[in-house]
């Protein structure tokens, strides 16, 4: 026997599942059409940017390591992202948008980390293309949102953490941290992963469990160093964004209760689809997962792994004997019982974290959006069993049916308004908050070449207007200031764009009320000079309107009377 044919056996228990084949380049095409059509429909369905994403826009001018109500990674990819496409509508959105396909491929490497099988791959790539047609993607997938580096974030820590865990590897504890890392930079919903994190560490087998090791604690140590300079950056503005997820995570303000929790968890169904959802329960129950007890395992579905061999439960061909109870641990229990649990662990904690804060103060459908991936893949692994031979049936009926229906969905949320006319109420319209502004805005923007005005700075009253005048006349160049009498800090403009309360200032004021007194009142001369109404359905219209507002008295009456020297007492003079 030669020396390469004693090393072949040996060289193939180290071989990975491929990725690359057919079945990949078909979900690369389909992930490209579907982004087509989304940059697409981005610049034809009648829609501006969200306020969100102005404010962001706005940020992206002037970078720095935190903001008052975000970490500053959605601003620098903005910026980038400008950079490269320009800072229309399509250029702010474009490489935000990109990192859902992104997580979409990071998918199919997690799952073949998860069921290391040729199956397994399968599965990762019907997890990708459920992805990519979740309604929650197809929507948010528009947007340049905070959730997108998250989910993203999100999938690749637990991809790394499943691979640290079962191999006790640093680098992978390093990536894991850097996963983290850079998803707290992005939002700090990432610190919920510390939950699944710490199940795995006792929940998942491996060569080491429990925090008595260095890899651990090197994850903590790199996401710390990334957060770092944002916490630097809260330390010297008195911790506004520390502060400002804390109050709307306990805002009393809002009604919470049984009802509200109702509401998450439906929305929680229809981000994933509701015929995604049923499929997933109807196969379950023909073919439940593994409920803890220990599997008979087969002879071996899947080329031998460096996961596998480092179980010390398999052939030297990394095979196990037909009917063997899989032992605790070993590779075949880890990709049939662990894994499922551990997706499981990616996606309740989180989802009972939102649960609770509905209850308590309501919570939005999207705070729990990293839970989605967890899930995704749970569903996919229904739809495309990951420890079967390729050859094994399928229920593929039933996975054309849950893309096509989660495809239909999300377009119809996209184009009812286009479907049903100008008609259909507001509260039907999805995109109703992102439309108009463009149109008002565009109708006001001649009143900034007036020469009167030109060149003056434009005040506005609300954080919503800021940033819309902000993006929509940003060829004028124009400063921007908020109305802020009591100096609060209760939002980013508030904290870096106050008015200075200095008299005789001349300020374009852009607000939605047609009479704004307690503004008006406080500058020595008022004009008026444009008002718009568009309408965005029968019963909801952006109306602006446009003052010129001439010499700032002050946000009272002291301070005029101190800046102005009127509180002074006029000098004696000798009589004649």
């Amino acid at each position: 026997m030669t020396e390469q044919q004693v090393r072949t056996p040996a060289a193939s228990a180290q071989r990975w599942p491929r990725l690359w084949g057919p079945r990949l380049g078909w979900l690369l095409a389909f992930i490209g059409v579907l982004m087509a059509y989304r940059f697409w429909a981005v610049q034809h369905v009648g829609i501006s940017l969200f306020f969100d994403e102005a404010q962001y826009w706005d940020w992206s001018r002037h970078l720095d390591w935190g903001f008052f109500s975000k970490p500053p990674l959605i601003a620098g990819l903005i910026w980038l992202s400008t950079a490269l496409f320009g800072d229309g509508l399509l250029g702010v959105k474009a490489l935000t948008m990109l990192l859902y396909p992104a997580t979409a491929l990071a998918l199919v490497g997690f799952a073949r980390a998860l069921w290391p099988t040729s199956s397994g791959v399968r599965t990762g790539l019907v997890a990708a293309a459920l992805f990519m047609t979740l309604p929650v993607t197809s929507l948010m997938g528009l947007f340049a949102s905070t959730d997108a580096p998250l989910i993203l974030c999100w999938t690749l820590a637990s991809w790394m953490l499943w691979r640290a865990q079962v191999t006790n590897r640093l680098h992978y504890w390093l990536l894991c941290g850097m996963a983290c890392g850079i998803g707290l930079l992005g939002k700090y919903t990432m610190a919920a992963f510390a939950l699944t994190a710490i199940w795995t560490l006792w929940g998942v087998p491996g060569p080491k469990r429990g925090v008595l090791r260095i890899g651990p604690w090197l994850t903590v140590a790199v996401a710390g160093a990334l957060l770092a300079p944002n916490i630097w950056w809260n330390v010297q503005n008195d911790f506004p964004t520390l502060a400002h997820t804390a109050e709307i995570t306990t805002d009393s303000t809002r009604s919470g209760g049984i009802a509200a929790v109702a509401r998450f968890l439906g929305g929680q169904v229809a981000m994933l689809g509701p015929l995604a959802v049923i499929a997933a329960l109807w196969l379950w129950r023909r073919r439940p997962l593994a409920q803890g007890t220990a599997p008979s395992a087969p002879p071996s579905l899947w080329a031998g792994t460096t996961q596998l061999s480092s179980q010390g439960s398999t052939s030297e061909s990394g095979s196990l004997p037909a009917g063997r109870p899989a032992a605790r641990g070993s590779a075949y229990h880890l990709a049939s019982v662990s894994s499922y649990r551990f997706l499981w662990a990616m996606s309740l904690p989180l989802q009972a974290v939102a649960v609770v804060q509905a209850f308590h103060a309501d919570a939005h459908v999207n705070w729990a959006a990293p839970s989605m991936v967890g899930f995704t893949l749970l569903i996919a692994s229904r739809l495309s069993a990951p420890l079967v031979p390729l050859a094994a049936p399928r229920p593929t009926a039933w996975l054309v049916a849950v893309l096509l229906s989660n495809l239909l969905l999300s377009s119809a949320a996209l184009h009812l308004r286009e479907i049903a006319g100008p008609s259909m109420p507001s509260r039907l319209d999805a995109l109703v908050r992102m439309r108009g502004w463009q149109e008002a805005l565009a109708e006001l923007s001649p009143v900034l070449d007036d020469p009167v005005v030109r060149g003056l700075p434009v005040l506005t009253d609300q954080r919503l207007l800021i940033t819309h005048a902000a993006y929509h006349w940003r060829s004028h160049g124009v400063a921007t200031y908020m109305w802020n009498p009591h100096g609060v800090r209760h939002n980013h403009y508030e904290m870096t764009r106050s008015l200075p309360n200095k008299v005789g200032q001349d300020v374009l004021l852009l607000t939605d009320n047609p009479k704004p007194d307690a503004i008006t009142h406080r500058f020595a001369t008022v004009r008026l000079m444009k008002s718009v109404r568009v309408p965005v359905g029968p019963d909801r219209a952006v109306e602006l309107h446009l003052f010129f507002l001439r010499g700032f008295l002050g946000y009272d009456q002291e301070t005029y009377l101190k800046q102005s020297g009127a509180d002074q007492p006029e000098p004696l003079t000798d009589a004649p």
